[in-house]
């Protein structure tokens, strides 16, 4: 499958590690996917998504796409590399969500490998955290400017609690999802208690005042209020995120292509681009060594998360 007849969803694996992602550098894609997150199964062909790992795995800072802008303060275009992270970032965390919602759903099965499960679910809320610190890399002004200020132009109580496909994997990054006491549940657990703790870091460096769109304007009332189905939608509609049917193998493709951009975009201009240039606000969450590992291990964990998707008979428990 090269891609799908829907004249929406682009799943092409790219072959090189040259920039392809949106037609120009920093662009954007449409992302579609199911209402309910689509059943995990057995790639048709992963060779080219595990191909792409190999090339990404050795990617270094001398062997990206020269032809990829890297923006400078004062740029046009670092406003649209942050919106490119904040859409496209998001954009992949979607894709994990429903890929994590599979993997606990089959620990409802009587023969279910929880350890194995366990395993495959960290290797995905790692790779969650790895976006929360990638969307929450501007600084509070750009936040402020290119994008907080569209979100309430879009809704002024524009929340993340509108989310489609977090309700699913709520139970277990709260930890209500029991997958017993092995080394791989226990991993599983501090991962949850980490992603926790770097979203309310990154909450705290871009809005210190700690109000949210939604508490400074409420959700509206009586003839104002919009159904929760609409503002579902128009959450998505913020994210290009369209809801169709497609394949589990469709929403990995997908989930390659973001995953492609995104590493070399870091590997242009680094996870932090404005680091060095000024005093950067970072809180106490986000500064603790275990989320500067993860800062240091992003585009590792993305790896990590390609071959998971990629792999065709699952690896023992690490």
């Amino acid at each position: 499958m090269s891609s799908l007849d829907t004249g929406v969803v682009v799943d092409r694996i790219p072959p090189t590690n040259r920039w392809e992602y949106g037609g120009h550098p920093y662009a954007l894609e449409p992302l579609a996917l199911p209402a309910r997150w689509p059943s995990r199964r057995t790639l048709d062909d992963p060779a080219p998504i595990m191909a792409m790992q190999e090339r990404l795995r050795h990617l270094s800072a001398d062997d990206g796409d020269p032809s990829l802008p890297r923006p400078n303060v004062g740029d046009s275009e670092l406003d649209r590399l942050f919106w490119f992270r904040w859409v496209t970032g998001h954009q992949v965390t979607f894709a994990i969500w429903q890929l994590l919602a599979g993997v606990v759903d089959a620990a409802t099965d009587p023969e279910a490998d929880h350890e194995r499960i366990a395993r495959d679910a960290r290797l995905l809320v790692t790779s969650y955290t790895g976006m929360l610190l990638y969307t929450g890399s501007p600084t509070r002004e750009i936040y402020d400017r290119v994008i907080r200020a569209p979100l309430a132009r879009q809704h002024v109580s524009m929340s993340g609690a509108w989310a489609r496909d977090f309700g699913p994997i709520r139970p277990l990054l709260r930890g209500r999802v029991d997958l017993g006491s092995g080394t791989q549940a226990k991993t599983l657990e501090s991962e949850c208690l980490l992603v926790e703790q770097v979203h309310q870091g990154i909450a705290l460096k871009l809005v210190p005042s700690g109000v949210s769109l939604m508490q400074e304007n409420g959700v509206g009332h009586g003839l104002w209020q919009m159904p929760r189905k609409a503002l579902c939608c128009l959450y998505d509609n913020v994210f290009l995120t369209h809801r169709m049917s497609v394949p589990y193998e469709a929403v990995v493709r997908q989930l390659m292509r973001r995953i492609h951009a995104v590493v070399l975009d870091i590997n242009t201009n680094g996870l932090d681009p404005l680091l060095g240039l000024g005093e950067r606000e970072e809180p106490e969450e986000l500064s603790t060594h275990e989320v500067v590992e993860r800062k240091h291990s992003l585009v590792q964990d993305l790896s990590e998360l390609i071959a998971l998707t990629g792999r065709v008979e699952p690896d023992p428990c690490r």
